[in-house]
């Protein structure tokens, strides 16, 4: 492989990571704002326990929408659920492309840290059967 064809490599390569690392961001920042809205959401249920017929005003794109306030927080609460999923699915990519990225650039360190960064956390039900 001659050094232009792999420079060109190296530069998608590392404009893809920080094309990923943008997407993360904004999905973090509408992760953040979602959770703003389950929390006054779970607020005003809270304010008014007794009135079942609670409802809230939903911004749906270009309209706004009546819909009750339970039905708006499973709403939030799935697109939550979503963003999560989306987030873990970036940040795996971001692992892979930049292990790669330090293997084109001979970078032992670089994948190094990039294999250890693709560590699992243990879970609790691993750590129950550990203890057992």
């Amino acid at each position: 492989m001659d050094i232009v064809e792999r420079q060109g490599k190296i530069e998608a390569l590392a404009e893809d990571i920080l094309t990923d690392r943008q997407l993360a961001i904004d999905y973090d920042r509408k992760r953040q704002e979602n959770r703003e809205a389950l929390r006054r959401l779970r607020e005003q249920q809270k304010n008014k326990p007794t009135s079942k017929r609670a409802t809230t005003t939903v911004n749906m794109g270009d309209f706004f929408i009546v819909v009750p306030t339970t039905k708006a927080a499973e709403m939030v609460d799935g697109a939550q659920k979503e963003l999560e999923g989306a987030i873990d699915d970036v940040q795996q990519r971001l692992k892979a492309k930049v292990q790669k990225l330090g293997e084109l650039e001979g970078n032992d360190h670089m994948v190094a840290t990039a294999k250890s960064m693709g560590l699992k956390s243990i879970s609790g039900n691993d750590l129950y059967n550990i203890t057992k």
